[in-house]
């Protein structure tokens, strides 16, 4: 490791040169390489935490160029963890960085994360958060939480002994009652903000340091930043009862490709009531929707969607499972 290339950091009291050498031993998985994973990715690399490894499942998308700061035009529709990886590797080579383009789920969780010193969260959806939650949970790993949307974002630690991220949301919201940076929008400042300290506590975990015990929340237009004490919820499903209901897949939509129709069916495992009015207003501004006998049809260049009262939804136009849950996750958020 030449510290010289870390001198700045070396100056500072907070990491100073066995902090460094505790970065340089480290490993961090990041989920997500969308806006907040591309900024963590950055700053993690360039920190020189000696192992980082990035695990998602999509491509790069024109839209993504406007806040996700490791792609340009070029790299539109190839694996965002591969391009992440090759772009990284030219910032540092001293770094170790791997790239999986894979979807997380209940299947491979637990052998993607494990060994992690610390999971940084860069996900766009909560059920998948929920399944980091369980499988850090499980395994011990400390992990942060962060979410960022319009212009307000959150992040939380999660660590052992604390308060799970199901301590703060017990429950799934429903299908369509979580806003998408695809139907609120975002301003690309705020994922910096969000990933920026997401990284800071993650570096305060490795070096075992004290780190925030708060749920932060960001306002990255008036600029407040308001923390929220958050306790430990003895009867917590996952941390309490430890029952790892995403993990185990008790708690997972059912995704099926249909056969002899180009579309994937997206079903709730548990009984859920969509509030297709709500979604309706929402997705009326991206694209065409119509609402009768119960029945929502969104069709906009990119994706076309059926969604059912008991939040069924079927994806058009590909029998790619992992495909489809992107363009859910886009348009109806969980």
């Amino acid at each position: 490791m030449r510290l010289s290339r870390y001198s700045r950091q070396l100056l500072l009291p907070e990491i100073g040169p066995r902090g460094q050498r505790k970065l340089a031993g480290a490993r961090v998985t990041v989920i997500g390489c969308g806006a907040l994973g591309t900024h963590s990715l950055s700053l993690l690399v360039r920190a020189g935490v000696g192992h980082v490894t990035v695990v998602d499942r999509d491509v790069v998308d024109l839209s993504n160029l406007q806040r996700q700061m490791l792609f340009c035009e070029e790299d539109v529709g190839r694996p965002k963890a591969k391009v992440a990886v090759e772009l990284l590797g030219r910032v540092n080579s001293g770094v170790d960085v791997k790239g999986i383009v894979k979807d997380l789920n209940h299947t491979n969780a637990e052998r993607l994360i494990d060994g992690s010193s610390v999971v940084v969260d860069a996900t766009d959806n909560m059920e998948t958060r929920f399944l980091v939650n369980d499988a850090c949970t499980k395994l011990g790993i400390p992990w942060v939480y962060g979410g960022a949307v319009g212009v307000s974002g959150m992040v939380m630690v999660v660590s052992k002994g604390g308060p799970c991220l199901r301590c703060v949301f017990p429950n799934l919201p429903g299908p369509g009652e979580l806003a998408t940076c695809d139907t609120a929008g975002i301003v690309n400042t705020l994922p910096g903000v969000v990933a920026a300290i997401q990284v800071t506590e993650a570096f305060k975990l490795i070096m075992g340091k004290e780190h925030a015990h708060e749920l932060m929340v960001i306002d990255a237009w008036s600029h407040d930043l308001e923390k929220v004490k958050v306790r430990r919820n003895p009867e917590c499903q996952c941390c309490g009862k430890r029952d790892f209901e995403f993990l185990t897949a008790k708690r997972r939509k059912l995704v099926t490709s249909l056969c002899g129709r180009d579309a994937v069916q997206i079903v709730h495992s548990k009984p859920t009531k969509a509030d297709l009015r709500s979604l309706e207003r929402r997705l009326g501004k991206l694209g065409s929707v119509t609402l009768r006998d119960d029945v929502l049809i969104f069709r906009a260049k990119d994706a076309e969607l059926t969604v059912f009262p008991d939040g069924r939804t079927v994806v058009h136009g590909t029998t790619d499972p992992s495909k489809a849950k992107t363009v859910f996750s886009r348009y109806i958020g969980d």
